[in-house]
């Protein structure tokens, strides 16, 4: 602020000193150039020699004259181009009579000086206006440098950090320079944006460690699990009662939703972790067929027709791409179900299609997000997981899944890229 003072206080002496010259300037009379001593010389040189003034003797820096007799008209010009005594007059510098012996002979009259004098006063505003306007614009260059690399600068280099740190690029570093106005703000929004980072990091590595945990617990209950349906499936064999065959039998089914459950939430975590890999490899579309057929494990599929091709896919995430999408809807329709294909721009789209009631238009853009239920779901059991590992599983295979209601059903479609 102190250099922007010191630009204003020279702008404002600059401006005085060229009121100030102006008014001196304008002050001064106009001199015109009244040589007394120059007249009476002519006067004298003119009186002696009235009858031949051509042979007046006249001095080199003698100045223009004319010499008129008493009717007024011109006799003599010394480089003076008045033509009477009246236009003379009008212009005159000075006159005086000539004189011989108390007798009036004519009149010397001196040519106007002042339009030089004029001409010099104009010439010396122009130049005080001139180094005035030089010294102003001079001033303005090195203002407008001063502004551009101490504020402007500054404010939009922490204008750029600000929209950084808006988007979540904490990693930007803040240029200081105390000597602009900024340069306290810019250690302070560096102060900022480091606390910003360490309190990202801190957040992420508890997220982190929360993922794992949950990851660890379902992974561990998987093992128990696993146990029972392995003993429920032993007990079903052996046990003849149908009583008591009927309660291992619900307490399997009950088991393999939990397992289900526990399988889903243990594959969103990993995929939180960037831990759900995935393989790419060259899959026959005969190989995704037979995917298709261990997934119907109640055989509600009815036609499957894959167009014969070569997909770069893997064939284990496809299996568990396959598993959800099917027991979704076995899960929420529980009708027959149609595979048809279709090659389309160097892609194989699959469609995966039930009779059922499908889902809300307003609803449909949203099912592929974590832990979203479709309204008319909440007595199913479920995560809302399924559809959303679905979805993260396709994009890892450059592919991608959609779905739409038709008139007669529901329809999921897979877009595998062709080898």
């Amino acid at each position: 602020m102190k250099k922007l003072k010191y630009i204003f206080v020279n702008m404002i002496i600059v401006t005085l000193i060229a009121v100030a010259g102006i008014i001196i300037i304008n002050g001064r009379q106009l001199e015109y150039s009244n040589d007394i001593v120059a007249l009476n010389r002519i006067t004298i040189e003119a009186s002696k020699n009235f009858e031949h003034l051509e042979d007046l003797d006249l001095q080199p820096d003698t100045g223009e004259f004319a010499i008129f007799n008493l009717n007024g008209e011109l006799v003599y010009s010394h480089g003076y181009k008045a033509e009477t005594m009246i236009e003379a007059v009008k212009e005159a510098n000075a006159m005086q009579n000539i004189i011989l012996d108390d007798e009036v002979l004519g009149t010397v009259v001196l040519a106007p000086t002042y339009k030089d004098i004029m001409y010099n006063y104009q010439i010396q505003i122009i130049l005080i206006l001139t180094y005035v306007l030089i010294a102003m614009w001079g001033i303005s260059i090195v203002s407008a440098f001063y502004i551009e690399r101490s504020i402007i600068r500054p404010f939009e280099e922490m204008k750029e950090f600000a929209k950084e740190i808006a988007i979540g690029n904490l990693e930007i570093n803040l240029k200081m320079d105390r000597r602009n106005i900024f340069g306290i703000f810019t250690e302070s929004f560096d102060i900022m944006r480091m606390e910003l980072k360490h309190a990202r990091e801190k957040a992420e590595k508890i997220e982190k460690s929360k993922m794992e945990l949950i990851a660890s617990i379902s992974h561990d209950i998987k093992t128990p699990i696993t146990s029972i349906m392995v003993i429920c499936e032993f007990l079903s064999v052996i046990i003849k009662d149908e009583a008591q065959l009927a309660k291992i039998l619900s307490i399997s089914a009950k088991a393999e939703q939990i397992n289900l459950m526990t399988a889903d939430l243990l594959n969103s975590q990993l995929e939180e972790l960037g831990e759900l890999k995935v393989t790419m490899d060259s899959v026959l579309s005969s190989d995704i067929v037979n995917t298709f057929k261990l997934a119907d494990g109640r055989e509600k599929i009815v036609e499957c027709r894959i167009e014969d091709c070569i997909v770069k896919a893997d064939k284990v995430r496809m299996q568990q791409i396959i598993n959800n999408i099917i027991d979704n809807s076995y899960k929420y329709a529980d009708t027959e179900i149609w595979i048809g294909s279709k090659l389309l721009d160097n892609s194989l789209f699959i469609s995966i299609k039930d009779r059922g009631n499908g889902v809300a238009e307003e609803e449909i853009h949203k099912i592929k997000e974590k832990f979203y239920r479709a309204k008319g779901t909440e007595n199913k059991h479920g995560s809302g997981l399924g559809l959303y590992i679905v979805n993260e599983l396709m994009k890892k295979m450059d592919g991608s899944v959609s779905f739409r209601n038709e008139e007669d059903g529901f329809v999921a479609e897979l877009e595998l890229k062709l080898v």
